[in-house]
């Protein structure tokens, strides 16, 4: 079968009857042994009373009950979508205000808050995107809310697809109700025609549970025709993926969705302006979008401080850095407890792998994490600084002040000062704070071979894991997903394959194998149109750079 996004609890398996009810799915199942396989198997045969279906209800982590991301989990006393009633409300009748043309700056700003003061919580919230590069959702919002058109859309993306990465899974069948509020108030806050939640197929139980969702806010007036009597249709579905990868890629989402082949488009026109059916659509991750309510609620200010926060040290007297907000990533591999998380961002690498509250440790020695699935390729857990390193890092950071003065370096300094002092050698990779941006500015930072990238999906390998045959299998997925629109993705993906296979059978070696692949590394990076083409040479590229014994 295609994944079923169980990272965390395989083997699993999928069964149907034949022929399956009307009213039916198909059941996921965790199998940790032959004789269940074959007990449930019998039972589900001989029409015996069906057992529970393998739901994520029963592998969540009992120590971290209290989710941030649900605020009505932890106020009893709020009504069911409150968020969007206090929205309405502010909205006195009306679907939307888009700014003044022309309107910029201070003046735009004092605009926002005194007209759409949700959207200006979101952006004190500084609130990113979960499911990629990390675009606010305040400028997303903003951009569509200035667009010109009678429709536009808000389309929530549930096709989780990269390998490793389980998260949304979770928020989808324990969080619908917040997706489903997400949805409606942004459509409110750009005066949207509809919403679209896009899920992947294989999750079945997933889209039963968003359907249900929707048909319970319909049946509160939270969406339909006429919202909370306000005169406003916003109305809420459910779109089933046709299957593939690539449809991940929002471009690649709004074609399918269009009931054309799933491609990524060639970009500019952005989708702010053109995207479904050619309409000005904010397009987010689920989770993105589950976070709106609390926000709503609580304040944007709320959220963006609860962050990890920085101790001081007696090797640090600058200013600390600030991380903000919270996020849900997915471990799986080699620790105690693989699972689904919510974290502070900024939390260091080593205390979600340990601490007890999380994985609970590392099943062995530590020997490379894949921080961002196979896109990201996979960091050793340790790497030797250059003897140069500090004054190289000083000269790097005289030259951003240079070029920016305004630049922010507090982060890096005090990383640095923290775990990089004058006589250290090498680099822990435990050491790392969860933060888009640190994981962004590594590569200039450190000086490394390869940028790296930092997802919702953590793979932990320890012992001796062959870190090329690893590679290799993330390539052949890549190769195997890609869409073939680009000649450079097609063909250098198939080559990537070869090289990669040809290094695991010795019959390549890894000198000549590292410049073909850093080759096409930089020849997909210019001529690809998505991230699929770029990211195909990561897992190799990473595997030689980190792991050159392998093999």
């Amino acid at each position: 079968v295609s994944c079923l996004g169980r990272c965390d609890r395989a083997p699993v398996v999928w069964v149907e009857r034949q022929p399956m009810l009307e009213h039916e799915h198909a059941w996921v199942y965790h199998v940790p042994d032959t004789t269940h396989f074959e007990r449930l198997i019998h039972t589900l045969a001989n029409g015996e009373a069906r057992p529970q279906p393998d739901t994520d209800e029963q592998h969540l982590p009992d120590s971290n009950p209290d989710w941030h991301i649900d605020p009505y989990a932890r106020d009893a006393t709020l009504e069911p979508y409150t968020a969007v009633r206090r929205l309405i409300t502010a909205l006195d009748g009306r679907a939307e205000f888009p700014p003044p043309a022309g309107l910029q700056g201070r003046e735009l700003d004092a605009y926002v808050q005194r007209v759409q003061p949700l959207l200006w919580e979101l952006k004190d919230s500084t609130l990113a995107g979960m499911g990629g590069a990390g675009a606010l959702a305040y400028t997303k919002r903003l951009d569509v809310w200035q667009q010109a058109g009678p429709d536009k859309y808000i389309v929530a993306n549930g096709d989780e697809s990269e390998p490793g990465t389980f998260k949304d899974r979770e928020i989808l069948l324990r969080f619908a109700h917040l997706i489903v509020e997400g949805v409606i108030a942004s459509g409110l806050m750009v005066g949207a025609t509809a919403g679209f939640i896009y899920i992947r197929h294989e999750y079945h139980e997933q889209i039963e549970a968003v359907r249900a969702a929707i048909a319970r806010a319909e049946s509160l007036g939270a969406c339909g025709a006429d919202v909370f009597g306000s005169g406003i249709p916003f109305p809420v579905e459910v779109m089933e993926s046709p299957g593939g990868y690539i449809l991940g890629e929002q471009t690649a989402l709004l074609e399918a969705m269009e009931d054309r082949r799933g491609q990524p488009r060639n970009r500019p026109p952005d989708i702010t302006s053109n995207g479904y059916r050619d309409c000005p659509t904010v397009l987010n991750n689920v989770e993105t979008l589950a976070w709106i309510p609390t926000i709503a609620l609580h304040g944007g200010a709320s959220y963006a401080d609860s962050g990890w926060k920085p101790t001081v040290t007696p090797t640090h007297t600058g200013p600390l850095p600030r991380f903000h907000g919270r996020r849900v990533v997915s471990v799986s591999g080699d620790v105690a407890r693989p699972g689904v998380f919510e974290i502070p961002i900024g939390l260091p690498l080593g205390e979600l792998l340990c601490a007890p509250q999380y994985c609970a440790g590392i099943t062995g020695q530590l020997k490379a994490v894949a921080t961002s699935g196979p896109s990201g390729g996979l960091l050793p857990a340790t790497w030797a600084l250059k003897p140069d390193f500090h004054t190289s890092f000083q000269k790097s950071l005289a030259r951003k002040r240079e070029r920016d003065p305004r630049a922010d370096t507090t982060l890096a300094e005090w990383f640095v000062a923290r775990h990089l002092p004058p006589g250290a050698a090498s680099f822990d990779l435990l050491t790392a704070p969860l933060d888009l941006g640190f994981f962004n500015g590594m590569h200039e930072l450190l000086s490394l071979p390869v940028a790296p990238l930092l997802g919702a999906g953590l793979v932990v390998y320890a012992g001796h894991t062959n870190v090329l045959e690893a590679a290799l299998n993330f390539t052949q997925f890549f190769r195997n997903e890609s869409c073939g629109k680009c000649v450079p993705c097609r063909l250098g993906s198939q080559k990537l394959v070869q090289i990669g296979t040809a290094l695991l059978s010795r019959e390549d070696e890894p000198v000549a194998a590292q410049q073909d692949i850093t080759d096409l590394l930089l020849a997909l990076n210019q001529t690809c149109i998505c991230s699929l083409g770029t990211s195909a040479p990561t897992p190799l590229a990473t595997a030689l750079a980190y792991f050159p014994k392998d093999g």
